[in-house]
């Protein structure tokens, strides 16, 4: 995601860079994400600070280093505003590299996958010659890989886990260099997941999905090195229900333990107690907690192991030299009563605790799963059921700031209904309550709600000529405020090289510098007649499209597009595929004059590519919200050629065919 020794971004001392993570391949709506966060070309001892982008810099830090090392370790944060994470560098200069290994994102509906279940540390793989363990003896030398076979040890089942989280160890190091972790059977990515220099014992926790017979893989980059894996938990794929399973919950960073503070210098052999669940915006019931762990003032080499309680397993979350200051991020399963043991092996060493998050049982986690509310129509009755997950039933519902369009209301049971008054648009939060003792459990959402005209408006249609690279209808020279419309994502005939298509539905584009719009594009795949790409996306032009991830669409799936104004300058986007119920929405900003309104089928692109030949498609439900203007009637036209022709206009709306004879209206 970043290397500033491409970008030339590197950080200097008290230097910080936001660097965006969603609307690619981590989705809009993801609430945190797992990074492998590396410095490297460091010319000072310092630390980086990694925290949800327009909060404020918490006093925790992600990664500590001594001038010259190259230091990893994983960091899960919730993203902050806009989509961002910040990095702050505390002394000196350092480059950062950022690899994304996953994001946390709201569950959907009662589904398990990417929940994750705790468990206690276990070692599985040790190649140091007599370990006992499996791989024994299979020492990494330069450019070698080793597979691990991980589901069926550990606590992780046969089946049921897509991705398991391990802390992976890299001992008697012959030289520089690094380790990669991915799943066995696939291509090595470019990234690393921990790095070292020569003699060094280097630990980094990982997040790594299993492979087909659930194994991963394990590439050495230079020297020989062995390599010790502990298993500490697992993410389900979503087939089962296991026991433990369990949803992530960012916090604002937040220390919860500094021994230099305290007194509780941890001596050799020696064990603390920490109780976390209860205590710093961690939840009573959580059973796992997202901490960075530091250990500093080392007076001999020596080790952590983090764990639930007694007993104490076999296993590792950091390791040190004498004087080193070292940090890595574990997951730490927590005891019943919701406290994490820490052991030190030898030497005496200070210990610092910093909290990211935590995981609560999924049973006992309400949630609201209601993301995205349909469109009224106005003197049309309305009624939709909001929906939660978790916690103990009957729910209450309540409206806690905002307000529902005129003519609906929300009741206690969820239900918003009523008849929409005149058009407009609203945003509002709601709350959910459940019926836990003796606290009950609440959750919040925004939602919004946007209730349109009846119908086009009245004005007659007036053919306005041709485009080069539009057609349709679109509604001008008024002022709207919201529209919405139905299309059929077309089949391409051909598969013309270098040509594309989309179709989208948007306000402002008509004689405009700045259009809000959202819908999907095809374009035919030249070595393959039978295959072209489909991508939805929206967009806030000039800046540049979003490809929406989160949908797959299919030719013939009917995609519903609707937009509208909820305040001075933040707009309402939402795009459904009712053909299989996925539902994408964004609320962003824009401040377009709202001239004009259109349903398009366009060839996109500066210069303009040839419109790929499709088959007819149709626009129906159309809709409308604001002061009403004419309609224009839009051929496109191509090198002197009529290359897409809409329909007559009719109450259930046109029809839009490749060439130049109009279809019959639908």
């Amino acid at each position: 995601m970043l290397d500033t020794r491409v970008t030339g971004a590197t950080l200097d001392a008290g230097g910080s860079l936001n660097l965006t993570l969603t609307g690619g391949l981590v989705p809009t709506d993801a609430t945190a994400v797992a990074l492998n966060v590396t410095v490297t070309n460091t010319t000072a001892a310092s630390y980086l600070a990694v925290y949800p982008a327009g909060a404020t810099r918490p006093v925790v830090s992600s990664l500590d280093w001594s001038a010259g090392q190259s230091v990893p370790n994983l960091v899960m944060v919730a993203v902050g505003s806009n989509g961002q994470v910040s990095f702050y560098n505390h002394a000196g200069r350092a480059d950062l590299v950022v690899d994304l290994e996953g994001y946390f994102a709201p569950e959907s509906g009662s589904s398990t996958a990417g929940s994750y279940v705790p468990l206690a540390p276990a070692r599985i793989t040790d190649t140091r010659s007599g370990s006992g363990y499996p791989n024994s003896g299979d020492r990494l030398g330069p450019g070698a890989t080793l597979n691990v076979q991980v589901s069926g040890a550990g606590g992780v089942p046969m089946s049921g886990a897509a991705a398991v989280l391990l802390n992976l160890t890299a001992t008697n190091t012959s030289s520089a260099g690094y380790l990669t972790a991915y799943p066995q059977g696939t291509a090595r990515p470019l990234a690393s997941n921990l790095n070292w220099t020569a003699g060094e014992t280097v630990a980094n926790r990982v997040v790594v999905p299993l492979g087909p017979t659930g194994m991963i893989s394990v590439a050495n980059a230079s020297g020989s090195a062995d390599v010790v894996i502990d298993v500490n938990g697992y993410f389900s794929d979503g087939t089962s229900t296991p026991s433990g399973a369990s949803l992530f919950t960012p916090i604002s960073p937040v220390r919860v333990l500094d021994t230099r503070l305290t007194g509780g210098t941890l001596h050799q052999g020696q064990t603390l107690n920490q109780q976390l669940a209860g205590s710093d915006g961690l939840a009573p019931g959580a059973t796992a907690v997202v901490a960075n762990v530091t250990a500093t003032d080392t007076t001999a080499a020596s080790f952590l192991t983090v764990f639930p309680g007694a007993p104490m397993p076999t296993a590792s979350d950091l390791n040190w030299s004498p004087g080193q200051l070292a940090a890595n991020l574990t997951v730490a399963t927590l005891s019943g009563s919701g406290s994490v043991s820490v052991y030190n092996q030898a030497g005496s060493a200070d210990v610092i605790v910093d909290a990211f998050g935590y995981f609560t049982p999924l049973a006992s986690q309400l949630v609201i799963t209601t993301s995205a509310l349909p469109g009224g129509t106005e003197q049309v009755p309305y009624s939709f059921d909001l929906a939660a997950s978790g916690g103990v039933h009957p729910y209450t519902w309540a409206l806690t700031s905002g307000s529902l369009p005129a003519g609906l209301t929300l009741s206690s049971a969820g239900v918003i209904s009523g008849t929409p008054g005149a058009p407009s648009a609203a945003t509002f939060t709601v709350r959910v309550t459940d019926s836990s003792s003796p606290t009950p459990q609440v959750a919040t959402a925004q939602l919004s709600l946007a209730v349109v005209l009846a119908g086009l408006p009245t004005t007659t249609a007036t053919t306005m000529g041709t485009s080069s690279n539009w057609s349709g209808y679109a509604a001008i020279d008024g002022h709207y405020t919201a529209i919405a419309g139905t299309f059929q994502v077309p089949s391409l005939a051909s598969a013309q090289s270098g040509s594309y298509m989309g179709e989208w539905v948007g306000i402002d584009g008509w004689g405009s510098s700045t259009v809000i719009q959202a819908g999907v594009d095809e374009q035919p795949n030249p070595a393959n007649p039978q295959e072209f790409f489909i991508q939805p996306w929206w967009e806030v032009f000039p800046a540049a499209a979003n490809p929406i991830t989160t949908m797959t669409v299919a030719p013939g799936d009917s995609i519903t597009v609707s937009i509208g104004q909820m305040s001075s300058g933040i707009w309402s986007i939402t795009m459904t595929d009712t053909t299989t119920g996925q539902t994408f929405h964004i609320d962003p900003a824009y401040n377009g004059l709202g001239a004009s309104a259109e349903w398009i089928v366009e060839a996109p692109g500066i210069p303009t590519y040839p419109l790929a030949a499709y088959t007819t498609t149709d626009f129906s439900q159309l809709q409308l919200a604001g002061t009403e203007g004419a309609l224009a009637e839009i051929a496109m036209v191509q090198n002197g050629v009529q290359v897409s022709t809409p329909s007559a206009l009719n109450a259930n709306g046109f029809a839009l065919a490749y060439g130049g004879v109009p279809p019959p209206a639908p």
